[in-house]
C-alpha cells in the first residue's frame, strides 16, 4: 500500500472505527488473511479482541501496514462485498476534489462556493445553478436545501467542510456531502444546524422549567405531602388495629379449639370409666360362666366337637374384657411441634402496593401417566366451563379435548383428536382446533358435542388463536428458523401471512395469542422470548432473552393488554405491560405453581393456568 492510500485511511480513521460493522461476526477478517493483505497473527488478534472498538483498530493497521500491493484495492472491494459500499466511497473521496464543497454542476474551471443541496439529484450547488435547477421545468419540484453558514465543527469524513445540517434520522449533525453520501435518503425534516441547535434548546428549556415550576409550587407540594404523610400514619394505624384484631380472633379460635379438646377429653374419660367399672358385671358373667358349664355338661359328643371353637371365642372375649389385669388405656393430651410458620400464615402478612393472587379453584385432569399426558392448551367458554388440550409425545392418537367444569372439574364432553396441536374457542362457543398427523394437516372446528362442524387444510399448524376480528391465526409447527403466521377466516380463507424468525434452532413449539389492538403475540421457548407484532406483521418490539425469561410457554392477554407469560422451568408466570415492560412475578412457585404450561383469561377475568402435571388452576389477580 502506497502512503497516499495509507494517508486516505489515516484521514478517516475515527469515522471507520465508529462505522465500521465488527469483523469478527463479519468474517472480514477471515477474508482479508485469505486474499493476503493482513497476516495470520494479525487475523487471530482481531478475532480474539473482546472489544469491538479495538478489533477495527487493529485490523486497519494491520492494512495499512501490508506489504500487499493491492491492499487498499482489496479493502475497498470487500467492504463493497460486507455491505458497506458507502464506506469504500468515503476512501475513494478522501483527497478528492469533490469534496472540497464547491458547486457540482458548475465548469471544473470556473467551480463557486455550494450554497445548497439537490436532494434527488444528489448534487451540490452554487446560488447561480441553484437558480436555474428550480426554473428549469424537469428539475422544478426537486427538493433543495439551503446550507447555512459556516459552523466551528467541521466533519470528520470530508474535514474541509463543516457541519451545517442536521439529519433527524441519525441525530448528528452532517456536511452537505454527507447529506448526498452516507446519510442518502434520510430526507425527512432536514434542518439546518443553527435552528436545529435553538429547537434543541427550546425543548431542554422546556424541562427545566417544568422543574422550575416544580420548585415555584413548593408550598402546594409541601401540603400535599403533609396530607400524603398523614394519610400513611392513618394506613398505620389501621395495620396496627388489624393485627391486634386478628390476635384477638386468633386467640377466640384457640379458647374455641381448647374447649372442643376438654369435651373429647370428657368423652373418652367416661368411655374408659365405663370400660373400667367391671364390679357391677361379675353377676352377670357368673350367671353366663353357669349357662356354659350347663351346656357343656349337656352336650352330645358331636355338639362338643361342632361348637367347641365359638364357645371358646366367647369365653375368650368375655374372659379379655372382665379381667382385672388386662391393660389399662392411658388418657393424654398430645401436642404437635410449634411451628413458627404456622402462626404467621393464620396472623396474615404485611402488604405494600400490589393485589396478591387467590387461588379460586383448582382441579387435576385424570391424565395417562404411561405414555405421559399433559395439557399443551388451554381455553375459557363463556359460564365458566374450561376446555382443556392435551399432548402425548409418546403416542400421537393419546390427545384429547376436554371440557370441564371451572368448580369441580367434572368432564362434560371428550374428543379424542389424533395429532392435536392447540385449541381456541370462538365467538359462537365452538372449538377451533389444529390437528397435524402426517399428510393430514388442517384446522377442525368442533361443536361442544364433539362433532365436527367444518374444517380447512392449512400447512404444518401449530398452536392457535382467534383475534378481535374473530379471524383464526396458526402458528407454522415447522421446524424452520423462519416460521409462518397464518391468519384465515372461519371458512378456511387466507387472509394475510408473515414470517416469525428465530435466531436458535426451532426445537419447541412456539404459542400464540393476539392482543385487543390485533397484534400479534409469539412465545418462543428457543429465543427464550415473546415477539410482539403488528396485525400485518411488523415487529413492535421484544421481550425475554437470556437473564430475563428462560423457556416460556403459554402466553394470553387481559382486556387491558396486560400480557401474562408462563414460564414453565422456573415456576412462575410474567406479568408484562402492553408496551412490554416487566411489572411482578404474577405467580410465582411460593403460589403453589408447578411447571406452567398454558394460560388463558376466563370471561370472569381470572387467569387459568394448566399445568404440567394436570392441575388446572384458576386465580385472581387484581
Amino acid at each position: 500500500m502506497n502512503e497516499d492510500q495509507k494517508q486516505k485511511i489515516r484521514q478517516r480513521y475515527v469515522y471507520l472505527v465508529n462505522n465500521l460493522t465488527d469483523p469478527r461476526s463479519t468474517g472480514l477478517a477471515a477474508h482479508l488473511y485469505q486474499d493476503g493483505v493482513i497476516e495470520l497473527r494479525d487475523r487471530q488478534i482481531v478475532e480474539k479482541e473482546k472489544a469491538t472498538e479495538d478489533a477495527i483498530k487493529h485490523l486497519l493497521d494491520a492494512v495499512m501496514n501490508s506489504s500487499h500491493q493491492g491492499a487498499f484495492d482489496c479493502f475497498l472491494k470487500l467492504l463493497k462485498e460486507y455491505g458497506q459500499d458507502y464506506l469504500a466511497n468515503v476512501l475513494r473521496q478522501s483527497t478528492s476534489s469533490d469534496g472540497t464543497g464547491l458547486c457540482d454542476v458548475c465548469p471544473k474551471d470556473k467551480k463557486h462556493p455550494a450554497t445548497s443541496v439537490c436532494l434527488d439529484c444528489n448534487e451540490l450547488m452554487c446560488s447561480s445553478c441553484a437558480d436555474y435547477h428550480r426554473r428549469t421545468s424537469v428539475s422544478k419540484e426537486h427538493r433543495l436545501n439551503e446550507l447555512t453558514a459556516a459552523l466551528t465543527d467541521k466533519c470528520q469524513v470530508h474535514p474541509s467542510l463543516y457541519l451545517k445540517s442536521y439529519c433527524p434520522q441519525c441525530d448528528v449533525l452532517v456536511c452537505e456531502r454527507c447529506m448526498v453520501d452516507t446519510h442518502k435518503g434520510h430526507t425527512d425534516a432536514w434542518k439546518d444546524a443553527k435552528t436545529t441547535a435553538e429547537d434543541l434548546k427550546c425543548k431542554v428549556n422546556g424541562i427545566i422549567d417544568e422543574i422550575k415550576d416544580i420548585t415555584l409550587n413548593k408550598p402546594s407540594i409541601e401540603k400535599e405531602e403533609q396530607t400524603r404523610l398523614a394519610d400513611l400514619d392513618e394506613q398505620r394505624q389501621r395495620a396496627k388495629q388489624a393485627i391486634e384484631t386478628r390476635v384477638d380472633e386468633v386467640c377466640k379460635l384457640a379458647k374455641v379449639c381448647a374447649e372442643k379438646a376438654k369435651e373429647e377429653v370428657d368423652k373418652a374419660y367416661f368411655g374408659l370409666k365405663l370400660q373400667l367399672q367391671i364390679t357391677n358385671k361379675i353377676n352377670s358373667l357368673e350367671k353366663q360362666l353357669k349357662a356354659y358349664e350347663n351346656l357343656l355338661n349337656d352336650a352330645s359328643v358331636s355338639s362338643v366337637v361342632k361348637n367347641h371353637a365359638e364357645w371358646e371365642t366367647s369365653l375368650k372375649e368375655m374372659l379379655e374384657t372382665h379381667s382385672p389385669t388386662s391393660p389399662v388405656p392411658v388418657l393424654r393430651f398430645q401436642t404437635i411441634t410449634w411451628i413458627e410458620t404456622a402462626i404467621q400464615q393464620a396472623m396474615g402478612a404485611v402488604v405494600i402496593g400490589e393485589i396478591t393472587p387467590t387461588l379460586i379453584t383448582q382441579h387435576q385432569l385424570q391424565c395417562s401417566k404411561d405414555p405421559k399426558e399433559y395439557p399443551i392448551a388451554v381455553d375459557s367458554m363463556p359460564g365458566g366451563d374450561v376446555v382443556v388440550g392435551t399432548g402425548c409425545d409418546a403416542d400421537k392418537n393419546n390427545r384429547r379435548i376436554i371440557i370441564c367444569s371451572s368448580t369441580a372439574g367434572n368432564v362434560k364432553k371428550e374428543i379424542k383428536v389424533t395429532g392435536l396441536r392447540g385449541l381456541t374457542v370462538l365467538r359462537d362457543v365452538t372449538i377451533a382446533a389444529t390437528v397435524y398427523d402426517g399428510s393430514t394437516q388442517e384446522v377442525r372446528i368442533y361443536t361442544k358435542d364433539g362433532g365436527v362442524k367444518s374444517s380447512f387444510k392449512c400447512s404444518t399448524p401449530g398452536r392457535i388463536t382467534v383475534n378481535h376480528e374473530g379471524h383464526l391465526v396458526v402458528m407454522d409447527a415447522s421446524t424452520a428458523t423462519c416460521g409462518k403466521v397464518n391468519v384465515y377466516r372461519t371458512d378456511g380463507t387466507l387472509v394475510r401471512v408473515f414470517t416469525d424468525i428465530s435466531s436458535k434452532p426451532v426445537q419447541y413449539s412456539k404459542y400464540i395469542t393476539t392482543m385487543p389492538s390485533g397484534d400479534v403475540i409469539v412465545s418462543d421457548p428457543n429465543d427464550w422470548c415473546i415477539r410482539v407484532y403488528t396485525p400485518e406483521g411488523q415487529l413492535r418490539y421484544t421481550y425475554g432473552g437470556e437473564g430475563v425469561m428462560k423457556f416460556p410457554r403459554g402466553v394470553c392477554v387481559d382486556e387491558d393488554g396486560t400480557i401474562f407469560i408462563s414460564e414453565i422451568h422456573a415456576d412462575n408466570i410474567h406479568q408484562v405491560s402492553p408496551a412490554g415492560q416487566f411489572m411482578r412475578y404474577v405467580l410465582t412457585a411460593k403460589d403453589g405453581l408447578w411447571g406452567p404450561q398454558a394460560v388463558c383469561i376466563n370471561q370472569e377475568g381470572h387467569l387459568v393456568v394448566a399445568q404440567q402435571d394436570g392441575w388446572i388452576k384458576t386465580y385472581t389477580y387484581k
